[in-house]
């Protein structure tokens, strides 16, 4: 695969299962290493794969939430991790959070919210980080109408914003959405 995506440009990444997006979106991260040649941010090649890329977050498929924390929790404990000030952390997870609607959950144990909710927490997590890069494994799919609607709307704004894009989908609507879409068959 060799794709370059601009400022302010979104991508859409489309197949089937087990067509490689969500391992195309982890090797973007800086998560894998490529099978063979290299990923560049902001023209300088990734060298280290042991983690998220500096200004880069994720939104990941399995939301990758500590269950025994609470919603604001999870994305104080995200802020801190990439450097932010542990002193304003709460005020931005708060802020985060009520950006989806989920002020009211705020103190409330991961594992006590829905599916969606937990979806909008893992989204409002990577917000909460301000990246250049976002990268979204299909953050709607759990997701009613009017949430879904909603998280649309605060992934886009990474894009309105001057930040970039990337998001895996089945979804026809949300591909349409984006600047671009790459479509992967069987892997290719």
């Amino acid at each position: 695969v060799d794709v370059t995506l601009d400022p302010g440009e979104s991508l859409a990444v489309t197949g089937p299962s087990g067509s490689g997006k969500s391992s195309l979106l982890a090797v973007l991260a800086g998560l894998a290493r490529p099978a063979a040649g290299q990923v560049c941010l902001n023209g300088a090649p990734l060298t280290g794969f042991a983690g998220p890329a500096s200004g880069v977050a994720l939104v990941l498929q399995g939301y990758g939430l500590v269950s025994l924390l609470t919603a604001a929790e999870n994305i104080e404990v995200a802020l801190r991790a990439a450097g932010r000030p542990a002193a304003g952390a709460p005020v931005t997870a708060r802020a985060a959070l009520a950006q989806l609607g989920l002020e009211a959950h705020a103190d409330q144990l991961v594992e006590e919210l829905s599916g969606g909710q937990q979806q909008r927490v893992a989204v409002a997590r990577a917000l909460a980080l301000k990246p250049k890069l976002l990268i979204a494994d299909e953050p709607t799919a759990e997701l009613d109408p009017a949430a879904r609607a909603v998280v649309l709307a605060r992934i886009f704004d990474i894009v309105t914003g001057g930040g970039s894009l990337v998001v895996a989908t089945h979804d026809p609507e949300v591909a349409g959405k984006c600047d671009r879409v790459l479509d992967l068959r069987a892997g290719a």
